[in-house]
C-alpha cells in the first residue's frame, strides 16, 4: 500500500526545547509579504524572508506558541548564520512533509500511479468529496476507519436500491461501463484509447496557476 500524501510528519524537533512547523499556504504567503516590508528598510531580502518564515515555523516544544512574535524579533534575537541554518532544516522538512503543486510533472505522476493503487486512500477521497469535507477538517480527522466502511457500504446499499427500482433492461444498461463523455459502452473501446477528457496542457497551466479560456 502507498504512503498517503496526507501521512507527514506536521512537527520536527530541534534539540533546543524548539520545534519546527509546516506552514498553511496562507502563512507562507503572509510571511512573504511581510518580509518585504523588513527588506523596504535596507535588509537584505532573503535575510528578511527566512527571518519572517521562521517568525511563524519557529515554536516551543511543551508550549507550542510562537518563540518569537515577528520577523524584526527574528533578525533581533538570531544571527544570519543562525537564521539561514534554522530556514534550511525547514525547507528541506517541508519539502519532504509538505509536497505541493510545485513537484516536478514525473514526481506528480509517480504519485497519482501510488494513489492509483492504494484502494484505502481512494475510498477516503470518495467519502470526503461526497460529503464536502477536507482531510483537515476536525469532523475528518476524528474519522475511524469503521466510518469511512460505514459511509462506504450505505453508499453501496443506495445504489443497489436504485437499481433495484430499474426494469431488468435499464439496470443491466445502468451497470454497464461507459464513456463519462459520449456514453459509448465499454466493450467498445478500442485498445489504447485515451481518456478524451484529459487535458495535459490544461492540467499543466491549472498546476502553474494559469487560468485558462
Amino acid at each position: 500500500m502507498a504512503l498517503s500524501i496526507l501521512a507527514g510528519r506536521d512537527r520536527m524537533a530541534l534539540d533546543n526545547g524548539f520545534d519546527l512547523r509546516l506552514l498553511s499556504a496562507l502563512e507562507v504567503l503572509q510571511a512573504r509579504r511581510e518580509s518585504l516590508e523588513l527588506a523596504g528598510d535596507g535588509r537584505e531580502q532573503a535575510l528578511c524572508s527566512n527571518a519572517c518564515l521562521l517568525a511563524r515555523a519557529l515554536e516551543g516544544t511543551e508550549d507550542r506558541l510562537p518563540v518569537f512574535s515577528d520577523g524584526r524579533a527574528v533578525l533581533a534575537g538570531l544571527t544570519a548564520a543562525e537564521i539561514a541554518s534554522l530556514a534550511a532544516r525547514w525547507s528541506a522538512f517541508s519539502r519532504e512533509n509538505d509536497p505541493g503543486l510545485e513537484l516536478a510533472r514525473e514526481e506528480l505522476k509517480k504519485v497519482m500511479e501510488d494513489l492509483r493503487g492504494d484502494s484505502g486512500e481512494r475510498l477516503r477521497w470518495r467519502v470526503l468529496k461526497q460529503f464536502g469535507a477536507l482531510p483537515t477538517e476536525g469532523r475528518a480527522e476524528a474519522m475511524k476507519g469503521r466510518d469511512y466502511l460505514w459511509c462506504l457500504t450505505n453508499t453501496i446499499l443506495d445504489r443497489e436500491e436504485e437499481l433495484e427500482r430499474l426494469c431488468p433492461d435499464c439496470r443491466a444498461r445502468a451497470m454497464e461501463e461507459r464513456c463519462v463523455l459520449c456514453g459509448r459502452p465499454a466493450r467498445e473501446w478500442g485498445e489504447g484509447m485515451q481518456n478524451a477528457s484529459f487535458d495535459p496542457a490544461r492540467f499543466e497551466a491549472l498546476k502553474e496557476g494559469v487560468g485558462l479560456d
